[in-house]
């Protein structure tokens, strides 16, 4: 029987990235409360989130100083326009945000970090709103820097075979997902997809930091447009809506070396894979010291996903092709009315407090791994797990038959498993059918191994119904 709530949400609400007629047979779930990698339900249920909430929550829901935070900072502004304000906290964040980007020890960047800014690769913050929005600025930006550099015919942009950027317009058009794109390919500019890349599945596999085999392909691709290339923008080592794909850091190297010679930016779409998700603060730094983008873009775990909040840091290189006089109409004039809201900011700053004093980047280096050995050991023994990927807190295997055959797509198997286990308690949206574990960066072990297990369960009920 479906609830008063249900009846009233089908009569008002459209659902995100949803068939709406998926809810006759499985409505939405009524949340009445989250606390820590846990939802509760209106009749009583607690679900696992082991997507954090579409991989925003890396802090898990309602950590108590996130929450303080944004009380605190309520009772004293929510938001004031940032063109041509400050306030303290958000130069505190632009400050400690870039330390972390530039790799400092938490000692920087941590509630205890010293004042002002320091030296690094990085040094400029533009506010948006949101991971998508964020892109535009950051494809902006480029296009605009490589015209006041004298680089008029700069005008394209190449992107990563199976990324995602997100749903704007400029997003789409450099992401490479067709169900998201397809539709609105009137809409849309041209963008060269780079690959093969050179998938691997983690830091254990022996060719991790080497794409040396793959590399003549995408550098003759580059080379071919490399008079018109204004930027090539990326998800670093991580794909996430393209299917949690994990690729070798060793592109991002030969990438960097390839755009310095050729006067060509480079774009880091951190928003999924930074912020501790890889096992670093930015997965940029999986790659090694020197290989860090022109312009990265955050947002997701910035705030823990309290709030939105979106930010491009670009180097002071770029930063100096936009100080003129304003009769040389050289400013950058992109806004967004939320852009350094006062109350995410405040959420932020006290997000890399909990980063930094709770270690997450430790226990993510310490229990990350068991995501990935759970997936491994029930590929070992069922056929119907497959390409086992994983780093930091974040594993995924792509579903088979039981025989090991190819699945098909029209089945919706990935969707079943997805209702299968919310009867066991565990939110496990797919991608397809790919299933994925992203839980909150603070999952402990006894959370992963029981998330591992609710996957085996629904996966057999789906796939073998018999043996359950």
């Amino acid at each position: 029987m479906r609830s008063d709530l249900v009846r009233r949400d089908d009569a008002v609400l459209w659902h995100p990235c949803t068939q709406m007629r998926d809810h006759a047979a499985f409505p939405p779930l009524e949340i009445v409360a989250a606390q820590g990698g846990w939802l509760t339900l209106s009749d009583g249920r607690r679900i696992f989130d082991a997507i954090s909430s579409w991989w925003c929550k890396s802090l898990g829901h309602g950590h108590p100083k996130l929450t303080a935070a944004l009380v605190a900072q309520s009772e004293r502004f929510e938001h004031v326009i940032l063109a041509n304000t400050t306030n303290d906290q958000v130069v505190t964040f632009c400050e400690r945000l870039l330390s972390a980007a530039n790799g400092l020890p938490a000692t920087f960047w941590g509630a205890d970090a010293p004042r002002g800014r320091q030296p690094g690769h990085f040094g400029k913050v533009f506010f948006a709103d949101n991971g998508s929005t964020a892109v535009e600025v950051a494809l902006k930006l480029a296009l605009q820097a490589q015209a006041q550099r004298g680089y008029s015919k700069r005008t394209r942009f190449a992107a990563f075979q199976h990324g995602y950027h997100g749903e704007t317009i400029g997003a789409l058009s450099v992401g490479d997902c067709g169900l998201y794109k397809d539709t609105f390919a009137p809409l849309l500019f041209p963008c060269t997809q780079l690959g093969p890349l050179p998938y691997r599945s983690g830091p254990e596999d022996p060719r991790w930091m080497d794409a040396s085999p793959e590399w003549p392909v995408i550098q003759a691709q580059l080379d071919a447009e490399a008079d018109t290339l204004a930027a090539i923008i990326y998800e670093p080592v991580l794909q996430g809506a393209g299917g949690m794909l994990l690729y070798s850091p060793d592109l991002l190297r030969r990438l960097r070396a390839w755009a310095d010679a050729h006067n060509v930016l480079l774009i880091a779409d951190e928003i999924a894979a930074g912020m501790g998700r890889c096992g670093t603060m930015l997965a940029s730094h999986l790659a090694g010291p020197g290989v860090l983008p022109d312009l990265a873009v955050l947002s997701k775990g910035l705030t823990g996903g309290f709030l939105p909040l979106a930010t491009v840091l670009t180097t002071d290189a770029l930063y100096d092709t936009f100080l003129a006089e304003w009769r040389e109409r050289r400013a950058f004039l992109h806004s967004n009315t939320y852009a350094g809201n006062a109350l995410a900011v405040a959420v932020a700053i006290a997000a890399l407090d909990v980063y930094a004093s709770e270690d997450i980047l430790g226990h993510v280096a310490r229990t990350g791994p068991l995501l990935r050995q759970g997936l491994s050991d029930l590929a070992r023994t069922q056929r119907s797990f497959g390409n086992v990927r994983g780093i930091g807190m974040m594993a995924a295997t792509d579903l088979r038959l039981p025989d090991g055959g190819t699945l098909d797509p029209a089945a919706r198997t990935g969707w079943q498993v997805y209702r299968a286990a919310i009867d066991r308690g565990a939110l496990l949206r797919p991608l397809g059918d790919t299933s994925y574990l992203f839980p909150p960066l603070t999952t402990t072990g006894d959370e992963i191994n029981g998330v591992v297990n609710v996957l085996l369960q629904s996966v057999t009920q789906v796939l073998s119904p018999g043996t359950t």
